[in-house]
């Protein structure tokens, strides 16, 4: 069973097998988040080329048949395997094992460890969708879908930033942890927050959070100095 999990690549060793287009598009993602990539073919294209002369990859002119993987598996956080030949996968999949590199099997959705999938968000407001291989075309759909509906729903995003600056304002206030807890849904639901939310008046909604929090630590016997 796969878990999504949104993990820090940066400063990350991240090995792509294969220079078409899968292993392109995998080490342009893992670039953007920060890793250190290298990618290992006979053949690269334009776009890594390119991205190489910038000094942003690193490309091993090479033949999949005569990559030592031990070595390129022992010093990688990640190794990604975009090549159609499956021959190599159960010797890759042995030898991370053995040094605890975790493996994409781009040619192997069935087997792989990690799922790249398709990724979407606006404003702080990240999702990513995968069908595990069944249709990368439905996925795509999937996430088009959502992110459209992001983009649509002004309020929420409102809402995201508001609950974000009432997170910030309690730690600042330094409001006892057990206390945020039990304000946060009270405050989310709370109509009153909601309107001072769509007229957008973030000192209105200071105040407001104050009376809310005076209320609620004198109902659980928790002083709060302002």
């Amino acid at each position: 069973m796969r878990i999504p999990l949104y993990i820090d690549f940066k400063d990350k060793n991240v090995a792509v097998i294969g220079g078409g287009n899968v292993g392109t598009n995998r080490a342009k993602k893992f670039i953007n988040a920060g890793a250190n990539v290298t990618v290992y073919s006979d053949k690269f294209s334009d776009e890594l080329i390119k991205l190489a002369r910038d000094g942003r990859l690193n490309l091993v002119k090479a033949d999949v048949s005569s990559l030592n993987f031990e070595e390129i598996i022992k010093k990688s956080h990640l190794i990604v395997v975009a090549i159609s030949d499956k021959s190599y996968n159960e010797q890759i999949l042995n030898l991370a094992k053995r040094y605890k590199t975790i493996v994409n099997l781009a040619n192997d959705a069935e087997k792989t460890e990690v799922v790249v999938p398709f990724e979407g968000g606006i404003d702080g407001i990240r999702f990513a969708v995968t069908t595990e291989g069944r249709s990368g075309l439905v996925a795509r759909d999937v996430r088009n879908i959502m992110q459209k509906t992001l983009e649509k729903n002004n309020e929420l995003l409102k809402t995201l930033e508001a609950m974000a600056f009432v997170k910030n304002y309690m730690k600042s206030k330094n409001v006892p942890v057990n206390l945020r807890l039990k304000l946060y849904p009270v405050i989310y639901s709370d109509s009153t927050f909601r309107e001072l939310v769509k007229n957008g008046n973030i000192y209105k909604i200071a105040e407001y959070i104050e009376s809310l929090i005076k209320e609620y630590s004198k109902k659980i016997n928790s002083s709060v100095e302002f």
